[in-house]
């Protein structure tokens, strides 16, 4: 069975990630895109589920 990434995935990830922004990547992965991409999204999508979890603390 092939694992799938489910639609609402992809499209959070088209809205928070958008295309290659080198301007963000650090200076040593500019010879290196798909890892200063990658890294980039992971970073991310840890704030947005930082942000995530500290809004729903406040709930409590």
């Amino acid at each position: 069975m092939e694992p799938a990434i489910p639609m609402v995935v992809e499209s959070l990830y088209s809205y928070f990630v958008p295309g290659q922004l080198p301007q963000y990547w650090p200076d040593y992965l500019r010879n290196d895109p798909a890892r200063a991409h990658g890294l980039w999204s992971f970073y991310q999508g840890l704030r947005l589920g930082l942000q995530l979890a500290d809004g729903c603390l406040e709930k409590l």
